[in-house]
């Protein structure tokens, strides 16, 4: 009976121990320009710690390697998920003007209500200047000063 017994648990334990572990998800967008989708056989990449990442453009490409850890993000890069990443240098992560473009400290910057506000490119800093009651979002600045 016992022998039976550990045989069954054999059968049905062995193939999970000899399974290939699960995949994580692949990546489906760009992590600088977070809508645009990306194709792993034709687009750019650089690696981190073994990982692919993909992007989408030569301009993405260009901000990737100018500030790496801006855009190590698992939500976009999904094999990135329990990897040890840097840290982030500034807290503000999209751009205000450009809602889906992810942003750096070594980009474009202007100072608001005291704290300095990122944006995607100059073009997109011209438009908020203009009108920064427009974009001025505590959701997508979070070092915005809080309403009391």
């Amino acid at each position: 009976m016992l022998r039976t017994s550990l045989t069954f648990v054999a059968f049905i334990v062995a193939p999970a121990v000899l399974a290939d572990p699960p995949k994580p998800a692949e990546q489906k967008f760009c992590p600088v320009m977070t809508k645009d989708e990306i194709d792993p056989v034709y687009s750019k990449h650089e690696t981190y710690k073994g990982v692919k990442i993909y992007l989408c453009c030569d301009t993405c490409v260009a901000k990737y390697r100018r500030d790496p850890a801006a855009y190590l993000d698992p939500k976009f890069i999904p094999a990135l998920a329990g990897v040890e990443l840097p840290k982030r240098g500034i807290e503000q992560q999209f751009c205000p003007v450009h809602r889906d473009k992810k942003v750096s400290e070594k980009d474009p910057s202007a100072t608001y209500k005291g704290v300095k506000v990122y944006f995607y490119n100059a073009t997109a800093k011209e438009k908020f200047e203009k009108d920064p009651e427009r974009y001025a979002d505590s959701v997508v600045l979070p070092q915005l000063p809080k309403k009391r």
